[in-house]
């Protein structure tokens, strides 16, 4: 493809951003299944040791957020959106399983040799279905090689030592012939112990604001922190003047401490006059009646220590290519396995005045098996640029333990299948035409469940086209997806509260399609717009789930009667280079009919869990998102880039009935907080300094779950990496590289407001890593 006037004016007003990793804002990169240029596209480099989960990795390119369900488990939240409305895909082919259904289970992910990811922040639904309804993550594991690598050899060992943060080690290979053949090889492994804090794990929050002012006790909180709080009314014996004296002779008869207290000098029982001696505790004027406010932790409030926090990962993986005159075919089979603590609560979240002491930690185990097949030939058949076949088979075993002992485990086993044909470039016409086949089968096992077992199949067709002049690019893409879920005989029951009386299947028929738009402004200046309608079918936990869901601290209910989605999109970037400086500014509303959402009931079941069912509501997302960046060349003292970013987004229901209004809210819980970012890199003959600043608002736009949510202070986090590479022509090792990093410096309180344990488990305090990259 030529390169046009517009494309090089955009690029060139697209900063660079340094934060978890390299981001790459924008970039035009065409490729046979992403022909379009005009979606707000993220590239995110794996360059830094921070890394701990996918959302980590993410966090701070603008609009991105890490959902934070504790140390250990952290996805992407695209513009206030997760789950199961962003997919998560690892070398084009979705990864969603579990992860998208419970929090606490993390997205498999190496955090040593992932090569990139790419971040789509706008709906990509043509693109990867429904579950794109807002946005994609794909991750390049850089276990296929796609082009012939430059080197016959290629080894690199890893090695770093974690202080308040993982220890890991690490190979990777690549050995080939130059000509056909094509193989990488990858090992890692990451453990830790637990992981510090500032001060402790529950927020001050969870003592100072559990009662009101205006009465009563903030449920919402005391779930959220785990504590029993309630409010006894107690007799107060200094409020009368005398001891009844028959009451003393005869306590049988009393009903309580009031029996035994008077106003009256004197009574008189059964015709007997009793004089009633002086109560000597009498203080006049004080109530009758005093409150006496329960305050009782559930689960453990820690000191410096985050308790259940350890964590250990294993990865291994192999890819083999085949290069023929052209194209190829790849070969691959990636292995990972996760054992993780759920810091912050039990699972065995027990009813009011239980033995608490008995509590037993959640702890999360994920074995997931990806076997994968890619092959691209390029002009098989006249008229066709490229045909791109893609086949996977995905095998994942979430689960988790209360104690030693197995509360759940999931087994998703997934089958993919997807085909492009890209056509040839007709003048300014390009494209590409798609089918997309994927199977899903879900299977529980354990005494703790919470979805039935089901199948899910998906097929889609779909079409994208772009036509790109000097002066502009105009592209349009439309996708018909057909999803059937199919209920499978099981021991899986639902509570007496379900809304479903009998469980069964479920079809939607989806449409989706996208416009968008880009033109060059004169020299400096650029403009983006988008605006796509995709459509998202409810997941079977939002229309099948029924009991305890412990890890979201909820009794959750699905409902089968519940209906597809459709969110509106509309887009509007404005971009600006001169020189060095670049300013992009992006502006956006996304309007959801029949958004999905979980209600509250108003009720607690007997484990004080709320009883919360799936409902649907009209929702419209708004927000905004700025970067900027500035290149200095410093001459023989190297280059310096700055850059810094702020975003913020509201996720608020539209005209919200009186049920929702007073027990949710017109904004949802656990929404991301506005943010201002800033970075710094400095590079100079093998040497890179990296830091990094983000402030982290209080919420100021406030969701219910009966109660109001309590917002908790703002917060800055500071991290920075400093490394140096030294080559070594003369010697067996390619270079070598040495590192430390430091996250959190300032050692704040940290608690994302978008995380679910935000009150009762902070991120990691002050940590830092060194490390040894070794290339032979």
């Amino acid at each position: 493809m030529r390169h046009h006037a517009l494309a090089a004016a955009i690029l060139s007003s697209i900063q660079t951003a340094y934060a978890e990793g390299d981001v790459t804002l924008q970039t035009i990169k065409v490729r046979a299944d992403r022909p379009s240029t005009i979606d707000s596209v993220v590239i995110v480099e794996n360059v830094l040791a921070q890394n701990r989960t996918l959302g980590g990795m993410l966090e701070q390119v603008s609009g991105v957020q890490s959902s934070a369900f504790g140390p250990n488990s952290g996805a992407p939240v695209i513009r206030s959106l997760s789950g199961s409305r962003v997919q998560i895909l690892e070398d084009g082919q979705s990864i969603l399983g579990m992860n998208a259904l419970s929090g606490d289970i993390n997205i498999p992910f190496d955090p040593l040799f992932a090569r990139s990811v790419t971040v789509n922040k706008s709906s990509d639904s043509v693109r990867f279905g429904g579950n794109a309804i807002g946005g994609s993550v794909d991750v390049d594991s850089g276990i296929i090689s796609r082009t012939m690598e430059s080197k016959e050899k290629d080894l690199e060992l890893v090695l770093r030592k974690g202080f308040n943060d993982a220890d890991a080690q690490g190979l990777r290979m690549n050995f080939n012939d130059g000509k056909r053949f094509s193989t990488n090889l990858q090992m890692s492994f990451q453990k830790i112990g637990h992981y510090d804090i500032p001060g402790n794990s529950k927020a001050s929050a969870c003592n100072s604001q559990l009662f009101p002012a205006n009465g009563g006790v903030n449920t919402f909180l005391a779930d959220s922190c785990q504590k029993e709080a309630r409010i006894q009314q107690v007799y107060n014996k200094a409020s009368q003047p005398f001891i009844d004296q028959f009451m003393t002779e005869n306590p049988d008869w009393a009903e309580g401490d009031f029996s035994f207290y008077t106003n009256n000098p004197t009574s008189v029982w059964q015709r007997k006059t009793y004089v009633n001696p002086a109560n000597p505790a009498y203080v006049p004027g004080t109530p009758s009646m005093t409150q006496n406010k329960i305050n009782r932790d559930v689960t453990p409030d820690y000191h410096k220590k985050l308790g259940n926090s350890y964590a250990s990962n294993a990865h291994f993986a192999v890819g083999s290519t085949y290069f023929f005159d052209r194209g190829y075919v790849a070969v691959s089979l990636d292995s990972k396995e996760s054992e993780y603590g759920v810091p912050g609560f039990s699972m065995e979240n027990k009813p009011f005045g239980s033995n608490y002491d008995e509590g037993l930690p959640v702890g999360v185990v994920i074995k997931q098996d990806r076997y994968a097949l890619e092959a691209n030939l390029p002009e098989p058949v006249p008229y066709i640029e490229s045909a791109q076949l893609r086949v996977s088979r995905l095998n994942n075993t979430s689960g988790e333990r209360l104690g030693a002992a197995k509360a759940n485990d999931y087994q998703f086993d997934t089958n993919q299948a997807e085909f492009l044909l890209a056509h040839r470039r007709a003048g300014p016409l390009s494209g590409l035409l798609g089918l997309s086949y994927k199977a899903r089968e879900i299977t529980g096992a354990g005494p703790q469940l919470y979805l039935p077992d089901a199948s899910t199949l998906s097929r889609a067709l779909f079409v994208k086209e772009s036509l790109d002049f000097d002066w502009a690019t105009v592209d349009a893409g439309l996708r018909h997806e057909k999803v059937e879920h199919e209920i499978h005989q099981s021991t899986f029951k639902t509570s007496r509260n379900a809304s479903n009386a009998t469980l069964e299947d479920k079809a939607f028929s989806l449409n989706s399609y996208s416009l968008g738009a880009s033109a060059r402004l004169g020299q400096l200046f650029g403009a983006k717009m988008r605006y796509s309608s995709s459509q998202r079918a409810p997941d079977v936990n939002e229309l099948y789930a029924s009991n305890p869901h412990y890890s979201i601290m909820t009794q959750e209910e699905g409902n089968q009667k519940l209906k597809a989605e459709r969110a509106r999109n509309t887009e509007l970037t404005g971009l600006f280079g001169n020189g060095g400086f670049t300013l992009s500014a992006t502006g956006y509303a996304m309007k959801y009919q029949n958004y999905l959402y979980l209600g509250h009931s108003g009720a607690q079941m007997a484990n004080r869990l709320p009883l919360k069912y799936w409902k649907q509501t009209d929702t419209t997302v708004r927000g905004f998102e700025v970067d900027a960046s500035q290149v200095i060349q410093l001459g023989s003292y190297g280059r310096l880039d700055l850059s810094a970013f702020a975003d913020l987004v509201k996720n608020k229901a539209d005209n919200p009935d009186k049920l929702r209004a007073h027990n949710d809210g017109a904004y949802l819980p656990n929404m991301p907080t506005n943010r201002y970012g800033a970075n710094v890199l400095w590079e100079n003959k093998g040497w890179k300094a990296r830091l990094s600043s983000t402030w982290y608002d209080k919420q100021k736009y406030l969701g219910k779950s009966v109660s109001e949510e309590v917002p908790l202070d703002g917060y800055t986090m500071v991290n920075f990496q400093l490394s140096r590479e030294i080559l070594l022509p003369d010697s067996p090792f390619a270079g070598i590289e040495v590192f430390v990093s430091g996250s959190n410096l300032l050692d704040e309180d940290a608690r994302p407001h978008n995380s679910p344990l935000k009150y009762i488990a902070p991120l990691p305090g002050r940590a830092f890593q060194l490390g040894l990259n070794v290339r032979l």
